[in-house]
């Protein structure tokens, strides 16, 4: 039996950080499989596109018309569905997985931490080295 933080989708994946799901990828202009990078409860929020590396929100399925700007990015939170997503400021500590608000990036995921002293984050425009916990 799965947790209450670990569903299945349709097709049997298990829906968790890491699994994989179908998502509209705004680059390949096509649903199809995307690797979850975050979660907001039980509902995936970040993904990256397997065939292009792209990161962006989830989005199930093909954007209609008048998606704009709210389908771009929802209010996602930390992997485990608890916090809301943090103001970037370098002398916060971040870890993997903390969901940061940059004020110039905008979302972005903490995939890693590079030393004492450097994080790298994954926004919607690509990878960027952060300092933080800086005195």
């Amino acid at each position: 039996m799965l947790s209450d933080m670990t569903m299945s989708n349709a097709v049997g994946r298990r829906i968790e950080v890491g699994g994989t799901i179908d998502s509209w990828c705004g680059k390949c202009k096509r649903v199809l499989a995307h690797t979850i990078e975050a979660m907001v409860g039980d509902r995936p929020a970040r993904v990256h596109c397997n065939t292009c590396n792209a990161q962006h929100a989830y989005k199930p399925d093909r954007p209609g018309p008048s998606a704009g700007r709210e389908g771009k990015t929802p209010n996602i939170k930390k992997s485990a569905g608890t916090g809301p997503p943090r103001p970037y400021s370098a002398r916060e500590r971040y870890a993997p997985g903390d969901i940061v608000q940059h004020a110039v990036f905008g979302l972005g995921v903490a995939i890693k931490l590079k030393d004492e002293n450097k994080v790298e984050v994954r926004f919607d425009n690509g990878t960027k080295l952060l300092m933080h916990a800086v005195s």
